[in-house]
C-alpha cells in the first residue's frame, strides 16, 4: 500500500469540487492491467467513491484517505462487510506536459505496487479543461472525494485530509438507500 500511496504521490492529479445533484462528467481511464474503465457509465448500478487530486499539494490530504477508503470499501476488514457493495476508484490525471509521463508511472506502479490495488486505481491522459468546469476546480493543494449513487449523479462531494466525521457521512448515504 505505501509504494501505491508514493506512486500516486508522485502523479499529478485533478482536484474537484462538483456540485451535488449533478452527473459526474464522462472520464475514461485504464487501469495498471489496461482495463478500460467509463465513468460514470461503467459504475452504474452501485455507489461509487471516487478520489481525486490534483498536484503535489494534496498529496498529503489524498494520502490521508487511501488506507481509509482501502479499508473499508475494498479490502472489507470490517464486521459488517456485506453492507457495502461499492464501486471506489483512485484516479490520475495526466493532462499537458505530463501527459508523457504516465507510461512509466504505470510501469512503476506495476512492479511496485501490491497488485490487489491495480483494479481500484485509474490514469487517465488527456484534456483537463472539462474536469475544470464540470466540477469546478478550485484549489490545487486539496485531495476531493465524491460519492455518486447508482446513475452516477454525485450525492456528496468533500474536500480535505480524510476525518471519521466525513467517512461517517459516506457510510450513512449508502446505508440509508
Amino acid at each position: 500500500m505505501k509504494a501505491l500511496i508514493l506512486i500516486l504521490g508522485t502523479c499529478f492529479f485533478v482536484n474537484a469540487q462538483a456540485q451535488t445533484g449533478e452527473v459526474f462528467p464522462m472520464l475514461i481511464g485504464q487501469t495498471v492491467n489496461g482495463e478500460v474503465i467509463d465513468l460514470p457509465e461503467s459504475v452504474q448500478e452501485k455507489y461509487t467513491i471516487i478520489g481525486i487530486a490534483f498536484s503535489k499539494k494534496s498529496q498529503e490530504q489524498f494520502e490521508s484517505w487511501v488506507n481509509p477508503v482501502y479499508n473499508k470499501f475494498i479490502a472489507r476488514t470490517g464486521m459488517l462487510d456485506d453492507l457495502y457493495d461499492v464501486n471506489t476508484y483512485f484516479i490520475a490525471l495526466f493532462t499537458g506536459a505530463k501527459k508523457s509521463a504516465m507510461a512509466g508511472v504505470m510501469k512503476r506502479m506495476k512492479a511496485k505496487s501490491d497488485e490487489n490495488i491495480f483494479p481500484y486505481v485509474l490514469f487517465y491522459k488527456g484534456e483537463i479543461d472539462i474536469y475544470k468546469q464540470k466540477l469546478k476546480l478550485e484549489d490545487k493543494s486539496k485531495a476531493y472525494v465524491f460519492l455518486l449513487d447508482s446513475k452516477g449523479k454525485i450525492i456528496y462531494s468533500t474536500a480535505g485530509i480524510y476525518t471519521k466525521k466525513k467517512m461517517l457521512e459516506i457510510e450513512k448515504l449508502i446505508l440509508d438507500d
